[in-house]
């Protein structure tokens, strides 16, 4: 990863607000939390965004074998 888009995640993470959001939302031994971050960067200083997705009660993975199937939902769905 980048210096700079490194720094930028960081920030993220060290938002009191969005920590304790996380610290909410994130309960169970198997949800996770993915972060996808993007910079403008500029001589004098640098912009970000962050994204962060949760994911809850995430499935543990079967070693050997693909998944059995995919089921397509519609944003209203899930």
């Amino acid at each position: 990863m980048d210096d700079k888009l490194a720094q930028i995640a960081a920030l993220a993470g060290k938002n009191d607000k969005i920590a304790d959001k996380l610290d909410q939302m994130l309960t169970g031994p198997n949800d996770r939390a993915y972060v996808v971050c993007s910079f403008d960067d500029c001589k004098l200083h640098q912009k970000g965004r962050c994204t962060i997705y949760t994911v809850l009660d995430v499935p543990r993975m079967k070693t050997g074998q693909p998944c059995g199937g995919y089921e397509r939902l519609s944003a209203a769905e899930s």
